[in-house]
């Protein structure tokens, strides 16, 4: 997931599902009940996030079951905050396309500390600086380097002794 806003107004749920990222959201740097609903409706398949909104309590009666703040969040709604176990692979200040490759190897071995379904990977926040198609593209590496870092697990799960 992309953490922080990204570049433009806040209608990255459809292109987010496009690239592959898992857990979308608007691209707003701080969400509304309305920019929520707009991501939920272009994404209806995905995980949602709401990103750092003015109002938690708003978005979670608009139904957010996710929110990345680094306050409190209402009960029943996953506060993904800084103390969640997470892979930075993409850097959201840096212009530069990460390699997937390399990427995907800091994944696996972060999974040597933490299980990999405890894991989040995430692209920082900064990319709301960017240029649109530079973020298209640093979100593609992210998603490449997931989906390369799930197959060596898999690899590993599945491998005979």
């Amino acid at each position: 997931m992309a953490l922080g806003g990204l570049p433009g107004p806040p209608e990255w749920a459809s292109r987010l599902v496009a690239i592959g990222v898992d857990v979308v959201s608007s691209g707003a740097l701080h969400d509304t009940p309305a920019t929520f609903a707009a991501a939920v409706a272009a994404a209806p398949y995905r995980a949602v996030k709401a990103t750092d909104p003015a109002d938690p309590a708003a978005l979670a009666a608009a139904g957010a079951r996710i929110i990345e703040t680094v306050g409190p969040a209402p009960d029943g709604v996953y506060r993904f905050g800084p103390d969640e176990a997470m892979v930075v692979v993409v850097d959201g200040a840096d212009p530069e396309v990460e390699d997937p490759n390399v990427a995907a190897w800091v994944i696996v071995e972060a999974a040597r500390e933490v299980p990999p379904s405890g894991l989040w990977v995430v692209a920082s926040p900064g990319l709301n600086r960017l240029p649109v198609g530079r973020v298209e593209e640093k979100l593609r590496s992210l998603y490449e380097c997931a989906y390369r870092a799930r197959l060596v697990f898999a690899k590993e799960q599945f491998a005979s002794d």
